[in-house]
């Protein structure tokens, strides 16, 4: 996903506290809100969920 905050073409993170995609870039700190379903849509598996 290329992050529309700083146009990294960086992986972003699923966090499960705030339930959005977070990019990994330090200097960003962009988030995209979703719900639980959009989230499982989105990601593969539970299992590729990353806690943060």
């Amino acid at each position: 996903m290329i992050c529309p905050g700083c146009g990294s073409e960086n992986e972003t993170a699923y966090s499960v506290l705030s339930n959005s995609l977070v990019c990994l870039e330090t200097e960003c700190g962009f988030e995209l809100e979703m719900n639980r379903s959009e989230a499982h849509e989105v990601l593969e598996t539970e299992e590729e969920l990353v806690c943060c």
